[in-house]
């Protein structure tokens, strides 16, 4: 397995999901003329937080086309097969980010993640060993039985909807996977907490939905198509 030396920054952009609920490959479904995926690098590449770029893949997955969205934008970057679920995905770019001090990890399916987000990120998690974008919960949330019938009403105070970018600092993401043997996760805050650390919520963006189902496909482009959000340019070096 390849191996990332002397840096300082990883950002891994997961991109090993089925998107058997998308019915679509969402890696490389047009968005305003660009692949997903071309937004959620061009995003963390405008923020200026990282040396270097992982994206991780299904084992199962051609390389060249991801090879062709990747290296016009990011030469350097690590391009490598995940696992069978999502937290084996991100335990396979911390393999290859051992002298990283920072490892962040953001779903290819959020293309809307700004780059500011992400340096925000980066900055609080070097202070406090971690930190996750994320939403209050602002709607009335209810627990109700597999009827569909509602139990009871759950306060939202203090309650959270998970984004991603997702960052901490590489001993707190290793300690974790030590921990964690075989067990699969949500996400990554959840393993880290499994670990016993805090997890730092930060305020993310309304905008930076999660590509999930064809609607939601649907609804980012209609976000692209009237201009509500816009590519982020990259600088030329």
């Amino acid at each position: 397995m390849p191996s990332i030396a002397s840096v300082g920054a990883v950002c891994a952009i997961l991109a090993a999901g089925s998107s058997t609920r998308a019915g679509t490959d969402k890696t490389t479904a047009d968005l305003g003329g660009q692949p997903v995926l071309a937004w959620s690098l061009q995003a963390a590449l405008a923020s200026g937080a990282f040396d270097r770029i992982v994206v991780v893949i299904r084992p199962d997955r051609p390389r060249g086309p991801i090879e062709a969205i990747v290296r016009p934008r990011s030469p350097s970057a690590v391009i490598l097969a995940g696992g069978e679920t999502r937290t084996h995905s991100s335990w396979a770019a911390l393999a290859v980010a051992q002298d990283a001090d920072i490892i962040a990890i953001h779903d290819s399916a959020r293309p809307f993640a700004p780059p500011s987000l992400f340096a925000r990120c980066v900055d609080i998690a070097r202070a406090e060993g971690s930190a996750v974008a994320g939403l209050p919960l602002a709607d009335t949330v209810r627990r109700a039985d597999e009827a569909g019938v509602a139990i009871e009403e759950v306060s939202r105070e203090g309650l959270w909807s998970a984004q991603t970018p997702q960052v901490f600092r590489r001993e707190v993401f290793e300690r974790a996977r030590i921990l964690a043997g075989d067990r699969s996760f949500g996400d990554d805050a959840a393993a880290v907490r499994a670990a016993g650390f805090p997890v730092r919520m930060v305020l993310g963006e309304p905008r930076n939905l999660k590509i999930t189902t064809m609607e939601d496909l649907a609804y980012a482009r209609e976000l692209v198509s009237k201009g509500l959000v816009g590519m982020p340019v990259l600088q030329i070096r």
